[in-house]
């Protein structure tokens, strides 16, 4: 998440001018290779050998109808195949993606009239001054909601930052926080805009976070390994780092949980992916979408952002990062194309943070070239 401790971050194109000519000190590079181009392994050994020990990524390639798994981690100044495509990391941010999914099976189910329906008349919580806010406003972030919740230390747990936040102290901030902008007019990435969004869809469908996303996303998909209850994956979950390589506490959002609770895994993300690339040129077209234009080089769509400049045709990315994780993640729908990166390398005040998205990008342009 972004604005607390820039956690839950996305790293929104950070020069992509990595340096990675310490792979080479690696006496086992060749061992990197596995199913990957010896130019993929290179690029991946690069960016993980400036990290500390312990520093672990899993790693998925889908292209040509082939999904390509691949594990590295660091230990001792050498880089040491392994599989974990089952292993669970948290994914932060990238639950943004799984939280506009619910909000497309709402209105694909005529649950929700419109995207751009006012949320105010669907049982959300209610904002200081009553602005009219819509769904497509949250899932875009163009609402005008802050990014973050207070970072006061009375509401805040520096280690688990997000885990007094219960409903009632998120309504009770929205109640009293004056909207940034007006809704519609600019682009503020909000975790409290997602948060809200989540928790309206609850509303209106009685139920649970957890067991919505159960019912109408992973099980489905077959996400088997899939969820935001850390204790039904805790045997398979790898421990989370900071990026100084000391062992972090995992993260419990509470009524954040729609901004950043999913844990996951590099097959159960690229199961999600591969059913993606028909769902994003049909019933989920407006996912990827421009619905607003950030830059030159970045738009943003509903839950997903938009990459313009890295391959010949824009695609689909979203990245997340917590204390002791960081995620990235790519799909192009068209080519049916899409990499995977999970990390347990906090994000959390990591000033080499932007190095994996950088990755991310340079696998996606190697398997779009």
């Amino acid at each position: 998440m972004k604005g607390l401790v820039t956690v839950l971050l996305l790293g929104i194109l950070t020069s992509c001018h990595t340096t990675r000519q310490v792979s080479q000190a690696y006496h086992n590079d060749h061992d990197l290779q596995g199913e990957l181009t010896p130019a993929q392994a290179a690029i991946v050994a690069g960016t993980l050998s400036g990290f500390p020990d312990h520093s672990q990524m899993a790693i998925a390639l889908i292209q040509n109808n082939k999904t390509r798994f691949y594990g590295v981690e660091r230990q001792h100044d050498s880089l040491q195949t392994l599989e974990n495509a089952h292993a669970v990391f948290e994914i932060g941010s990238l639950t943004k993606v799984f939280t506009t999914h619910l909000l497309m099976n709402a209105r694909n189910e005529g649950l929700i009239q419109s995207l751009d329906a006012p949320i105010a008349g669907y049982g959300a919580m209610a904002i200081k001054d009553s602005p009219a806010v819509t769904f497509r406003e949250l899932a875009n972030h163009t609402s005008g909601l802050p990014g973050e919740v207070s970072g006061s230390i009375f509401n805040t747990d520096p280690a688990n930052p997000y885990k007094r936040w219960n409903r009632q102290k998120l309504a009770d901030f929205l109640i009293h926080e004056k909207l940034e902008s007006a809704p519609g007019t600019k682009y503020t990435y909000s975790n409290v805009g997602m948060a809200l969004l989540a928790n309206t869809i609850c509303t209106l469908r009685q139920q649970s976070y957890e067991r919505l996303l159960q019912e109408e996303v992973f099980r489905p998909h077959g996400m088997t390994s899939t969820t935001t209850d850390r204790a039904l994956i805790q045997d398979r979950l790898i421990q989370g780092y900071n990026w100084k390589g000391k062992p972090t506490a995992n993260w419990d959002l509470a009524a954040m949980a729609g901004a950043g609770a999913i844990l996951s895994t590099a097959e159960d993300l690229s199961r999600y992916l591969k059913w993606s690339f028909g769902a994003l040129r049909n019933q989920f077209k407006p996912m990827r979408e421009t619905t607003f234009t950030i830059n030159d080089d970045l738009d943003i769509a509903l839950g997903w952002h938009i990459i313009k400049g890295k391959t010949a045709d824009p695609f689909l990315w979203h990245n997340g990062g917590t204390g002791g994780y960081k995620s990235s993640v790519a799909i192009n729908p068209d080519a049916e194309t899409a990499v995977v990166i999970l990390t347990n390398i906090g994000a959390n005040k990591n000033p080499k943070r932007g190095l994996i998205d950088n990755l991310c990008f340079d696998l996606m342009k190697s398997i779009n070239s």
